[in-house]
């Protein structure tokens, strides 16, 4: 686990206060209303907002994060819903996680730092923890607010159909919902509004491998 980064993201988090607490992405929200709850994977939790959300609405959510201070914070704010028995929390440096088990749906939100981070690496892993008929949603930044910091690598700003090559899910087995920019709005410290674009992913995991059509005989 990378010491600098933990260092970073527990400042991060101790700079935000556990009074604040967010709200889940708005088509997250809008997905998740027309799925059967199941197991969640969300990874780079954050202060919970998406887990705790998840586990209100009858998931198991399994919730990854780098930042003690976070985790901590997350914690206190299901307890105080009520829905501390439905997450568990998991303390990993994205750069080394893995799992070997499956879920119905993996959710990825905004895996932007300064840091060195092979975000597309990370997604191709919590791609393959989606079980088959599951679904893998992932939210990055396209455009950012004025006051966000600069990502390391500038690059690293993917549009939602580079993503989906950048994981993968291109390849037979993957069927794509949604892969384009979403405006929002987004509101920082200030009171400052800004529109941004968000790179939306929305891609279900084929139940069975696709089929081929029969390959006529040759005739002489």
């Amino acid at each position: 686990m990378s010491v600098e980064a933990q260092a970073f993201w527990d400042e991060v988090h101790r700079g935000r206060g556990r009074s604040r607490h967010g709200e889940p992405h708005p088509y997250l929200r809008e997905v998740l209303g027309s799925l059967h709850p199941g197991r969640a994977l969300e990874l780079g939790c954050g202060d919970g907002a998406t887990a705790i959300w998840l586990a209100a609405h009858r998931w198991t959510v399994t919730a990854v994060d780098i930042s003690r201070v976070a985790l901590d914070a997350a914690s206190e704010h299901a307890e105080r819903a009520g829905v501390s028995s439905h997450i568990t929390w998991q303390r990993a440096d994205l750069r080394d996680w893995t799992t070997h088990e499956t879920f119905d749906l993996v959710t990825a939100l905004f895996l932007h730092t300064p840091l060195e981070l092979d975000a597309p690496a990370v997604l191709a892993r919590a791609a393959a923890a989606t079980r088959k008929g599951g679904t893998m949603l992932t939210v990055g930044h396209y455009t950012l607010p004025p006051w966000a910091w600069a990502p390391a690598d500038t690059d690293g700003l993917l549009s939602a159909s580079e993503l989906v090559a950048a994981i993968g899910l291109h390849e037979p087995g993957w069927r794509t919902i949604l892969a384009e920019e979403v405006r929002r709005t987004v509101t920082g410290c200030d009171a400052h509004a800004s529109t941004v674009l968000d790179a939306v992913l929305h891609a279900v995991r084929a139940t069975a491998p696709p089929t081929r059509s029969p390959v006529a005989p040759s005739v002489a």
